[in-house]
C-alpha cells in the first residue's frame, strides 16, 4: 500500500511542477506574439491604431509577417464594412437634403470600390506562397491597397463643401478617417514584406 501512496504523491507533485512550466510557456509565446505585433506596428503610419486593430489577433499572426499583412487587410475590410453601414444609414435619413443624399450616394460607391480593392489585395497576399513571382504579387497588393485608400479619400473630398450638415459631416469624417488609418497601416505592413 505504501508504494502506491508514494506513486500517487509523486505523480501529484510532478503534475504541480510541470503545469506552471506549460502555462508559462504559453504566456511566453503570447508575449512573443504580442511583442511581434507591437514591434511591427511601432513604425506604422498610425501606430496606436495599428496596435488596437491587430493585437487581438496576435495568437493567429504569431510571428508571421504575411499573416500580419493578411489580418491587417481583413481589419481594413471589417472597418470598411462598418463605415459603409454608417454611411448607408445616414443616406436613408429623412433630414438630409438632396445634395447631401447625392454626396452620400457617391461616397457609398467609393467605399464599395475600396472594399473590392482590399479583397483583391487579400487575394494577392494569400496567393504569395504559391506564386511564381512573389515580388509581383506584393506589388499588386500594394497597388490595390493604394487604390482603396484613394477611394476612401475621394469619399472624404465630397464632404469638403460647407453645405453639408455639420453632424452628418462629422460622423462621416470620423468613420472615413478611422478607415483610412487602418488602410494606411495595412499598406505599410505590405510595403515591409520581404519574400
Amino acid at each position: 500500500m505504501e508504494p502506491r501512496v508514494l506513486t500517487v504523491s509523486f505523480l501529484a507533485i510532478l503534475a504541480l511542477i510541470l503545469s506552471p512550466v506549460s502555462s508559462s510557456t504559453t504566456v511566453t509565446q503570447q508575449n512573443t506574439y504580442s511583442t511581434f505585433v507591437k514591434t511591427s506596428c511601432s513604425s506604422a503610419t498610425y501606430p496606436s491604431a495599428c496596435r488596437k486593430s491587430l493585437l487581438p489577433y496576435a495568437a493567429t499572426v504569431q510571428t508571421n509577417p504575411l499573416k500580419l499583412a493578411t489580418v491587417a487587410l481583413s481589419a481594413t475590410l471589417n472597418t470598411a464594412n462598418a463605415t459603409l453601414s454608417t454611411i448607408t444609414k445616414l443616406s436613408k435619413t429623412k433630414q438630409i437634403t438632396n445634395w447631401e443624399a447625392a454626396v452620400l450616394k457617391d461616397c457609398i460607391g467609393d467605399i464599395k470600390d475600396s472594399m473590392d480593392e482590399v479583397k483583391s489585395s487579400i487575394n494577392e497576399i494569400n496567393g504569395i506562397s504559391t506564386s511564381a513571382n512573389k515580388r509581383f504579387a506584393i506589388s499588386n497588393a500594394q497597388t490595390w491597397t493604394s487604390a482603396a485608400i484613394t477611394d476612401e479619400n475621394s469619399c472624404l473630398d465630397g464632404f469638403s463643401d460647407g453645405q453639408i450638415n455639420p453632424t452628418v459631416k462629422k460622423k462621416i469624417r470620423n468613420s472615413i478617417v478611422n478607415l483610412a488609418r487602418v488602410s494606411s497601416n495595412a499598406l505599410y505592413l505590405i510595403n515591409h514584406l520581404s519574400v
